[in-house]
């Protein structure tokens, strides 16, 4: 028990230094131990396609998702789905006050950032997407966007299960 204690009392002190997060390892440690909560940005554009970015990352490889990220520590709904579309999409959104779709989502097959809470968002863009930033099928690059009027065969495995309805 004492080793846990000192481990832990490590742990304070690395937070305590951190300024932007958790650190990667930590992060991930605590994704391991807890569902990890995020806010997902569902955007339409007035032909009713949904606004999907491009990641590549570790854990789902490449593909289409909706935008969105986990809330941090002390962090509201509203400050995170703000901080996603300045991150991902360079702009700022409008939302609803209460999510339009809740979903919980766990990966039997790992630990690490294996169960999310999902909160959808239905967000409106109040400044018109960087062209820069449109996809490029020649080099797809993270956090490039593109409208879609159908879900994409490319879109992430966690998001067509989660959903896939609002394709429809």
């Amino acid at each position: 028990m004492k080793n846990l204690q000192s481990a832990i009392q490590t742990i304070d002190q690395h937070i305590a230094k951190q300024k932007n997060g958790l650190g990667e390892d930590l992060f991930f440690l605590v994704s391991r131990c807890t569902p990890m909560v995020n806010v997902d940005l569902l955007i339409k554009n007035d032909e009713g396609q949904l606004l999907l970015t491009w990641r590549d990352d570790q854990f789902y490889g490449p593909g289409w998702h909706i935008p969105g990220g986990i809330i941090r520590h002390k962090e509201t709904f509203s400050q995170r789905i703000h901080q996603v579309a300045e991150k991902e999409l360079s702009t700022n959104v409008q939302h609803d006050e209460s999510p339009s779709m809740v979903q919980e989502l766990m990966n039997h097959e790992r630990d690490t950032r294996g169960h999310f809470i999902s909160l959808l968002y239905n967000c409106t863009l109040l400044k018109n997407l960087s062209p820069e930033n449109a996809f490029n099928t020649d080099n797809p690059q993270n956090n490039q966007w593109q409208w879609h009027s159908t879900m994409p065969t490319n879109l992430i495995a966690v998001h067509k299960k989660l959903y896939s309805t609002l394709f429809t």
